[in-house]
Order: structure tokens, then sequence, then C-alpha cells
């Protein structure tokens, strides 16, 4: 009777153990599941975040570089500050996601390593719930089923405890099974639980590697701007200037539309009357330096360096002509400096024309070179000291002559402009 009493009181303890860690297996695949997820979040999550930093660092360099360069493009250096820092606002989303989502993983492991506690100290308790059914077994067969009967008053009762002994054997089995499935589960588990710990570990730096990467570039990016602003401020003091000139050269709208007027038909008539001897100094170039022209890459030079007061194309600025859809169109670039400035040769070419335009419009003391590959060069507003001469051959970097102020001009400075045939092209594209 003794032996009945403990297989019936240990069952029904095992039994509930077991439905307890089912349900925590249960809740703690849920949360295997959970995990699985957040790590595939999070790895996008880093790949996005670094890809976005690769754009913020591409943008700063360009920015940078364009910064450093002779005659810096300020639109060029807006236009990439612009992408740095739409980047740059990418990669702080990123990062605080990142750091929401480590938080999250901290408090799903905490939740799961919790579980997996609870289900070891059920595992323990079945297990020592097993083990004092094991002993109580060997001790009751260590007395024999006819001994048993004998000392019991009842055949019956003999039998009914022998029989239930059988059984009890049958439930050990199963017990110990699912003790040892449970094992193996919360094994996995844990495994799963210190695999994450490590990816989180890992996440945690690159949480930190984003922090001080952003912090570097949010730095660059500032310091950036500021270059940028004192640009465009030299660049607005230089265009003030120039409006206030232009306003002295012309005293009304009347006037100032004539004038343009009369400025753009001086440089028609200019360059028809130098067309023939344009393309006769083309031919010559190509002869002498060959037919082949690079373009961009270091193959054309700046033919001088300063502040880049107008840009080529549509333009604000009411003394320069209309062209197309533009209201006002500038057909070169003005580089704005001090007079003397040296102004050097571009590329390649034989001197086509020196000394004032002939059109009494626009008098300008110019320096025109025509280059190999269908390409002139003209360059306005120079010092009337003679440096070169027609017909001579220059090499990139020889010295054409001074910055000036002559002509209708608003202030010191080199417009130079660039003609393919007789289209004109931005000389941006070639430097």
């Amino acid at each position: 009777m003794a032996l009945i009493v403990l297989t019936t009181l240990p069952l029904g303890a095992a039994g509930g153990a077991a439905q307890s860690l089912d349900d925590r297996l249960a809740d703690a695949r849920q949360r295997q599941a959970s995990l699985k997820r957040s790590l595939e979040r999070n790895r996008q999550l880093v790949a996005d975040l670094q890809a976005d930093e690769g754009v913020a660092r591409a943008a700063l360099g360009t920015t940078a570089d364009t910064l450093g360069e002779l005659n810096a493009d300020s639109r060029e250096v807006r236009r990439e500050i612009e992408k740095a820092t739409d980047a740059i606002g990418k990669v702080q989303a990123r990062r605080d996601a990142l750091a929401t989502e480590i938080s999250r993983l901290d408090w799903t492991l905490a939740l799961l390593e919790e579980q997996i506690a609870a289900g070891e100290e059920d595992l323990a308790a079945r297990r020592r719930l097993l083990g004092a059914r094991l002993v109580e077994a060997y001790r009751s067969q260590r007395t024999t089923l006819l001994e048993q009967i004998l000392a019991d008053g009842s055949f019956t009762d003999s039998l009914t405890a022998a029989g239930g002994a059988l059984a009890y054997g049958d439930q050990d089995v199963e017990l110990a099974r699912r003790i040892e499935a449970d094992r193996r589960e919360l094994d996995g588990l844990r495994a799963l639980t210190v695999s994450t710990q490590l990816r989180t570990d890992q996440l945690r730096r690159d949480a930190r590697s984003a922090e001080i990467e952003l912090a570097a570039q949010t730095e660059r990016l500032a310091a950036a701007r500021v270059q940028l602003e004192e640009l465009e401020a030299r660049t607005r003091e230089i265009q003030e200037r120039q409006k206030e000139t232009f306003k002295k050269i012309a005293a009304n709208r009347r006037e100032a539309a004539a004038l343009v007027a009369r400025q753009a038909a001086a440089e028609r008539q200019l360059r028809n009357q130098l067309a023939q001897l344009i393309a006769a100094a083309r031919k010559q170039a190509e002869q002498q330096f060959g037919g082949g022209l690079g373009e961009g890459g270091g193959a054309w030079s700046w033919p001088t360096g300063g502040t880049v007061s107008q840009e080529f194309g549509c333009t604000g600025f009411s003394w320069n002509p209309p062209l197309g859809d533009c209201s006002h169109f500038h057909d070169g670039i003005d580089i704005a400096n001090g007079t003397g400035t040296q102004i050097r040769a571009p590329y390649d070419g034989i001197v086509v024309f020196v000394g004032y335009n002939p059109y009494e419009s626009d008098p300008a003391y110019l320096v025109v070179v025509a280059h190999p590959g269908g390409y002139d060069s003209t360059f306005a507003h120079l010092l009337p000291r003679a440096v070169v001469r027609k017909g001579q051959a220059v090499r990139k970097g020889t010295l054409l002559g001074y910055m000036g102020c002559t002509g209708n001009c608003t202030g010191t400075h080199l417009h130079w402009e660039v003609y393919r045939g007789s289209t004109p092209i931005n000389p941006r594209g070639l430097v």
C-alpha cells in the first residue's frame, strides 16, 4: 500500500510540472521566432546604414574636393552638401532604429533567459521525482513477489500491487523520455540565446561605430557648409559690385537693354570676322599638335584662378543677352581676381587674334586661341598688354596676358568662353 501511495502522488506532481514546462517552451518558441525576425531586420538595417554612410562619405569627399579645386563651383558644392545632408539624416534615423532594436532584443533575451531558467528548475524537479521513483522501485524489487503475496492478507490486493508496479515502470520510461526531449529543446534555446547575445553585442559595436562615424560626418558637413557660405558670400559681394557698376554704365532700363543688344551684336560681328581665321588656325593646330583633343581629366586646365562670379548658362544678370529659353544667357565663365593676375593657355593652340574688339560697342582687350578638335577660346577684358602675337603656337600653360577690366566691364575679371564650331560650351566640361 505504501508503494501504491508513492506511485500515485508523484505522478500528479510530475504531470503538473510537465504542463508548466510545455507552456514555457511554447512561449520560448514564440520568442525564438521573434528573435530570428529581429536579427534579420537588424542585418538589413545595418546594411542600409552602412550604405547610407557610404553615400554621405562620398558626397562629403566630393564636396571637399570641389571646394579645394581652382574656381570651385558653388552650385556643385551645394548639391553635394544636400546629398550628404540627406544621407546623414538617414544614417541618424537608422542608428536610432538600431538602438531601438537592440533594446528590444535585450528585453526579449531577458524574458527568454527567465523562461529557460524556469524550465531548468522544472526539469530538475522532474529529475528528482524520477530519481525518487526509481529508488523506491529498486527498494520494492528487493522483496520478491511471492513474499509480498504471502505477507498480504489478500491475494487480490497482492496482484493489484504487482500490476501497479508494472504500470509504474512504463510511466517512468515515458517521464524519462519527456525529460530528455525537453532537455534537448532547452539546450537548443540556450544555444540560440548565446548566439543571439553575441550578435546583439556585434550590433552594439556596429551602433557605436555608426555613432562615431555620424559625429565625424556631421562635423565635416558643418565645416563644408561654412566654406560654402564663405564662397557664396565672396561671390555675392563681387556680383553686387558688378551690378552697381552696370547701373552706372546704363542709367536706365532702356539704355541697359540697348547696351546688351549692342554687346551681343559686337560679339556676333567679331566671330563672323574671325570665323575663317579660326577655321584655318584649327587646321594648323591639328597638324602641329595632333587631331585628337583630350576632354576632362586634366587634359585642359583653368586659364586662371579666383572666384567664379558667373557660371555658364542661364543667368539672372540683366547685362547678358537672351538665348533659347533663357531670358539672359552667359556664354562663358567669369573669374574675378586682382588686376594683373596671369592668364594662361588652357590647352595647346594657335593664337588667332590679339587686341581690342574692333567693334566699339564692347571695346574689350581680347586674346583668341584656336585649338585642335574644332574648339576655340576667347579671353576677354585683359589688360592692354601684348604678350603673344597672332599666328603664334602656344602650349597649355603659356602666358597669354593679364587680368584687367577693359571694355564694358563691371569689375576686374576674366571672361573665358569656349566654342566648338558656332556653339558655346561650358568650359567646366573640359577641365
